[in-house]
């Protein structure tokens, strides 16, 4: 099957996560190259493991099936577990043409895909079509941290320095964000800030209500000059205005998303992880960060050990790019 037959080289393929979304769409801006965005919603028939899918689109609903017919693309890329079964059906259907990018771990069955990008704090290793990874792509790049910065200079640009961006996260399918967790959270900012510091403050769709309110509560009561955006808000979110401000970012460590576009502006990186709600796999990688000298966690944070976290920016997208392009679209 001749690739010059074929107008639509990449297919992105994209749900309703946010972090799933943000790392597809960060290595098709890498690529540089045209794609075309599949937007899905998954049924209830993606709560069966990829085991019993193996090949097939039957877990999306009806509508977003519509969209999957020639001409097939060259290249196919999708992020989480549900996107796999997509990838292994479009490759059965171009009669293996299309080559098939997973982004994290898919579960069983994985050696029909072509390459799987998977975090090294995952600990999946020696499988031959298994790339590791540092951190999770994103589009975070100079570029858009400069058209953000002219965007939103007027908001953003007028607050005292230091600034400091603070990230919350919120409840997993493992722990609760509680509001005592936030409570502690604004205690350890307070330690380490001063009165010109300024705050830019944001949530997450995972926030709750009653880690909301808290935060709210606990930004009455600074004396710092602060802006606060909640994902509820309808105004224009400031986020990518804040990374490109922030002369350090901290951020509640459930996100590991999160962290990695912090490491992709290489500004100093603060983690909050309370033993009681970090999981294994986001010790690990935390851990990771802090030896390369890129993150240090909040709690055992002085002010004057901020001044050390220097690194180059790592661009994991750029990085799974010049792969994917080495490998597969040397023509």
């Amino acid at each position: 099957m001749n690739d010059k037959n074929h107008e639509n080289k990449i297919w992105l393929l994209l749900d309703d996560r946010a972090g799933n979304r943000s790392q597809v769409l960060g290595i098709g801006k890498a690529l540089g190259l045209k794609y075309i965005s599949k937007n899905i919603k998954y049924n209830k028939l993606s709560k069966f493991p990829n085991i019993i899918l193996q090949k097939t689109i039957k877990h999306i609903t009806i509508n977003d099936r519509k969209q999957f017919k020639p001409p097939w693309p060259k290249i196919i890329i999708g992020c989480g577990r549900k996107s796999a079964p997509i990838g292994r059906w479009i490759k059965k259907e171009s009669n293996n043409y299309s080559k098939y990018i997973q982004i994290m771990w898919p579960s069983y069955p994985y050696k029909g895909l072509d390459l799987i990008f998977t975090p090294v704090h995952d600990e999946i290793n020696n499988k031959i079509n298994v790339i590791n990874i540092e951190t999770s792509p994103n589009i975070i790049d100079k570029n858009l941290l400069y058209k953000s910065n002219i965007k939103w200079k007027k908001e953003l640009g007028i607050l005292n320095q230091p600034r400091i961006a603070v990230i919350i996260g919120g409840d997993t399918k493992h722990h609760k964000l509680t509001s005592n967790h936030i409570k502690e959270l604004f205690i350890e900012i307070k330690r380490i800030i001063h009165i010109d510091t300024s705050l830019m403050i944001t949530t997450s769709r995972r926030t709750s209500k009653e880690a909301y309110d808290k935060i709210k509560e606990e930004i009455h009561k600074l004396k710092n000059k602060s802006i606060f955006w909640d994902t509820t808000y309808a105004s224009p979110n400031p986020y990518h205005g804040y990374l490109s401000y922030a002369d350090i970012a901290i951020v509640t460590g459930d996100s590991v998303s999160i962290c990695s576009e912090i490491c992709a502006t290489g500004k100093p990186l603060l983690i909050y992880a309370p033993s009681d709600i970090t999981i294994k796999k986001h010790k690990l990688f935390h851990n990771l960060l802090i030896k390369k000298g890129i993150a240090q966690y909040l709690k055992k944070t002085e002010i004057k050990d901020i001044k050390n976290i220097e690194y180059e920016a790592i661009n994991e997208s750029e990085n799974i790019a010049k792969i994917i392009k080495n490998k597969f679209l040397k023509n």
